[in-house]
């Protein structure tokens, strides 16, 4: 009966430093990603910012805000109010000469321990000066005990055409 129950204790207690590396819970290890992500682009670190992504195509959406969208098309009038892109693409765009940063507020975290669902308002930074902000929105998996994102979905309203509400 001993070795039973030292036998299930044993591989209940594996399971769970599987599930949690390093102990932490998954909306920690979450909030990690979200956190790092933000640091590699004030780093421009490209590669620590590709491994925040699962190995797969990762969806990258975004769609201009209303505001935005017609000043736009006074200037195109063939503009799209969306736009597609991915990982690569975003990073290297941050990564020039320019210091830019990306912040991120009013978190919410929806996770069942293999998929989660992560919306927040953010506002997008280049030398100091806010360019835009919106919301956004990213959905991750749990592969080999680490959350990997899927897919980034946000809009977009330029600052300088709708200034960002004070929170």
């Amino acid at each position: 009966m001993k070795k039973w129950l030292y036998s299930l204790i044993l591989l209940m207690a594996a399971t769970t430093a599987y599930a949690q590396p390093d102990g932490l819970s998954d909306k920690k290890q979450i909030e990690n990603v979200l956190q790092s992500f933000m640091d590699c682009i004030g780093k421009k670190d490209t590669t620590s910012f590709l491994t925040l992504f699962y190995e797969g195509s990762v969806q990258w959406v975004g769609t201009m805000k209303s505001a935005s969208y017609v000043s736009e098309l006074k200037e195109d009038p063939k503009a799209k109010d969306f736009f597609t892109g991915n990982q690569r693409s975003f990073i290297r765009s941050v990564s020039g000469k320019d210091n830019c940063a990306e912040k991120f507020s009013n978190i919410r975290i929806h996770e069942d321990g293999s998929i989660a669902m992560v919306a927040f308002d953010y506002s997008f930074w280049k030398n100091g000066e806010k360019q835009n902000w919106g919301q956004e929105s990213w959905g991750l998996i749990k592969t080999k005990g680490q959350w990997k994102i899927t897919s980034v979905i946000f809009s977009v309203e330029m600052e300088n055409v709708l200034p960002e509400p004070a929170r």
